[in-house]
């Protein structure tokens, strides 16, 4: 998604084409999922400035890059508060304003928690989602030994900072973080020989379960590669590869090694812990 090349106009009889959406099977979700974000690109020509969308979850992001397709004439940036953020933010700005992630309404609180505390992510959910704040509001969720960092929209930040005191019954305090920079996830490294670089074999590899296992989770739509549902048990997995997988994590597949005598393959790959 780049630069286009189409004055803004302020004519509210000057149309604006859009591209039709790409061949998909469309429910429900996803017809209103594409409606809003074109919105988003009706808005920012109405009024020539940069337009922002709620958070969309991996998935969602993932629909808009493979089937919507992008009107020329703008600037087009996800971003979600840092690199590698899961739940992140569409935004569209106009041809002559560069996409930048200061521009992103988005702030990020931290919660400190007393020592000996320990509070998990859906600990921390549960008490902004009992503020009756949409999920759409916030971000990625990031939890350690002493707290957390939230990644919320801007609007709603300091109304978090002031309302959330009691987390799980333990006293908390909130603040907006000036200086972010996000944990890095813990990650478990694993070699391991697989018969191919196939889904299901690299799975099945992965999580040191049966090829049987394997193929009922690709069946079951319960894989994800690089945020995006599979189906395929034989599709080819490339170096780099985010891959999830309902009831057992994520691993990101980092290289292919060297064959064995009988033809195999050694792997290795990076899991999450």
């Amino acid at each position: 998604m780049g630069a286009g090349g189409t004055a803004c106009v302020n004519s509210a009889d000057s149309p604006l084409f859009f591209s039709k959406y790409r061949e998909v099977n469309m429910n429900t979700d996803s017809k209103l999922l594409f409606a809003r974000t074109e919105d988003l690109f009706s808005l920012c020509q109405k009024h020539c400035e940069a337009k922002f969308s709620q958070f969309l979850d991996s998935g969602e992001a993932a629909l808009i890059e493979d089937k919507f397709s992008m009107p020329y004439g703008y600037n087009t940036m996800f971003f979600g508060g840092y690199d590698g953020a899961e739940r992140k933010i569409l935004g569209v700005f106009p041809e002559w304003e560069e996409a930048g992630r200061e521009a992103f309404p988005l702030s990020v609180v931290r919660f400190d928690v007393p020592k000996f505390r320990t509070l998990t992510h859906r600990d921390y959910l549960g008490t902004l989602m009992s503020l009756g704040l949409d999920r759409s509001k916030t971000g990625d969720i990031l939890a350690d030994n002493t707290g957390a960092y939230v990644v919320l929209m801007s609007d709603i930040a300091e109304y978090v900072v002031r309302n959330v005191t009691k987390i799980a019954s333990a006293g908390v305090k909130g603040r907006i973080a000036e200086d972010f920079t996000a944990p890095k996830p813990k990650m478990k490294e694993r070699m391991c020989v697989c018969a191919s670089a196939r889904l299901d074999a690299v799975v099945a590899a992965a999580f040191n379960i049966s090829r049987n296992a394997a193929e009922k989770a690709v069946n079951s739509g319960g894989v994800k590669v690089n945020h995006r549902e599979v189906y395929d048990r034989s599709k080819q997995i490339d170096e780099g590869d985010l891959i999830s997988v309902k009831g057992f994590g994520r691993f990101i597949f980092k290289e292919i090694g060297s064959g064995t005598n009988k033809g195999r393959l050694h792997i290795t790959v990076e899991l999450f812990v």
